[in-house]
């Protein structure tokens, strides 16, 4: 139900304001929109609630009231908004609004002021679509004001439509690659320089220096998605490559484009963590850290929690997993006194620093700080990040011993991901695997097994396996080999 949803998502705060709202806007004091609002505030939809309402069944009214409070909750969020929105693209937007009514109103003077403004503040954060309206509406007046060049603004409007046009089309490359890996049904089946490639040429994109910074880190948004999904960071390597490199070939990088530079650098770090040039990763990771500072440290908030993921991931794999683990103690302490709530990316990498320095216990009380549900998190996270925790999970109860738990959490695992266990031919042999170990211990004993084992996980091509998987493989290593996790981890890499 749309409404409940709606009505869910309010903050304690919003709820009471919704709920004054609406009192407000009652002229009879027979209405029952509070009540109905009360009912749908619980954490799940009640049955029946017409019978509740109106003391027998009555769909119709039912449907009508629910609509009535909808449309004002609608209503009562596009007003918070309005209240509370400070982007950029909502300062533009107000600018122009307030010009063309100057317009209508024959203040034409004030009016070409106020556009100017909206066009210098547009201009400064490459907002090409509202750049389009300033144009529109410059060139619909420019006949009242006879100083107006309308040659120059008209070469001025069709430059910014090519920008303009150029962004649509990576909107659409990004939508186009998105629609291919999704119909390949979560598995690795493309490939990556052909995907991209092909996504590039069809949509006219041409990674050069005529790409604007916003238009760069679009691109790098693009290719570390695909990256992600196909979860292949050696063959979209080049591609990041090339981006960053137009990007550090601009002359100046001004603090207009602090968040977008500060996302690159991410991107850049990720990219190299991923291909295990760990030393390259720190090195863009200590350059995100100093500009996290810049403009008063404006962005420092919005991205530590990034940069401290990355950082504690490349000193775990770097054999510092005794320092990541206490960054990552230290941080969540800090975030427990502000009583704020915990990042779930880095609850899961605290896991596996735990889980690598055979702290099963820890490892267990870490996992039980993530308190949503699987479906919060599959939507918030991904299915991806729900399998690698599902997987943790699993290990951790084996390594405690918890068998008849264990068993449990397999068939469901088993029952809840067959589609993916069917496609992707190594998590089905971890899987069986894994159920070997805990339910036949006496079976890991044999030669036979191990060797077999040992040829299954391990790869020649090193470098093109994905390094959270080799953390899953060096575990299945550790049990038939005997030797410590940790060590097998980093042997692996």
């Amino acid at each position: 139900m749309i409404l409940f949803d709606l009505i869910n998502s309010l903050s304690a705060e919003d709820y009471e304001k919704f709920k004054s709202y609406v009192r407000r806007k009652n002229k009879r004091a027979d209405t029952k929109n509070l009540t109905l609002l009360k009912l749908l505030r619980q954490s799940q939809l009640p049955t029946d609630i017409d019978c509740i309402l109106y003391g027998k069944p009555s769909k119709n009214a039912y449907h009508a009231l629910c609509k009535r409070l909808q449309d004002s909750l609608i209503d009562f969020i596009a007003s918070r908004s309005l209240e509370t929105e400070t982007t950029e693209e909502f300062d533009v937007l107000k600018h122009i609004l307030t010009a063309r009514i100057l317009y209508e109103q024959g203040i034409y003077k004030a009016a070409k002021k106020t556009l100017q403004k909206a066009k210098a503040l547009a201009k400064t954060h490459d907002l090409y679509s509202m750049l389009s309206e300033i144009y529109h509406t410059q060139i619909q007046y420019a006949h009242l004001h006879p100083d107006t060049q309308l040659t120059i603004l008209i070469q001025e409007f069709q430059s910014n439509q090519k920008l303009h046009q150029h962004q649509e089309n990576l909107n659409l490359a990004y939508a186009y690659i998105k629609d291919r890996i999704s119909q390949t049904n979560s598995t690795v089946t493309e490939n990556v320089n052909q995907l991209l490639t092909d996504a590039f040429q069809k949509f006219n994109i041409v990674i050069n220096a005529s790409l604007t910074f916003k238009s760069l880190y679009q691109l790098l948004e693009i290719i570390n998605t695909v990256a992600r999904l196909e979860n292949n960071y050696v063959d979209a390597l080049p591609f990041f490559e090339k981006v960053y490199h137009e990007i550090t070939s601009k002359k100046t990088l001004s603090n207009k484009h602090l968040y977008y530079h500060l996302h690159l650098l991410y991107f850049m770090a990720n990219a190299y963590f991923r291909n295990r040039q760990f030393e390259r990763a720190i090195t863009y990771l200590d350059t995100m850290k100093e500009r996290m500072q810049a403009e008063r440290g404006k962005y420092e908030l919005r991205f530590r929690e990034s940069e401290l993921l990355l950082r504690t991931l490349t000193l775990n794999y770097t054999g510092d997993g005794l320092l990541a683990i206490d960054a990552l103690n230290a941080h969540f302490a800090t975030t427990k006194q502000k009583r704020k709530p915990f990042n779930p990316d880095l609850i899961l990498v605290l896991c596996i620093c735990l889980l690598q320095q055979e702290q099963h216990k820890q490892a267990l009380s870490t996992l039980n700080k993530l308190k949503h549900s699987v479906t919060w998190y599959t939507e918030k996270m991904g299915e991806d990040w729900v399998i690698k925790h599902d997987l943790m999970r699993l290990i951790t109860h084996i390594e405690l011993e918890h068998i008849d738990l264990v068993a449990s959490l397999l068939k469901r695992f088993k029952r809840k991901y067959k589609r993916v266990i069917q496609h992707e031919s190594r998590l089905h042999h971890f899987l069986k695997t894994l159920e070997i170990i805990y339910k036949y211990p006496e079976e890991v004993k044999d030669i036979r097994f191990r060797e077999s084992v040992k040829k299954l996980f391990t790869t020649e091509n090193k470098a093109k396996e994905d390094i959270f998987m080799v953390s899953y493989f060096a575990w299945i290593l550790s049990k038939v080999t005997h030797k410590p996790l940790y060590q097998i981890t980093l042997d692996l890499l």
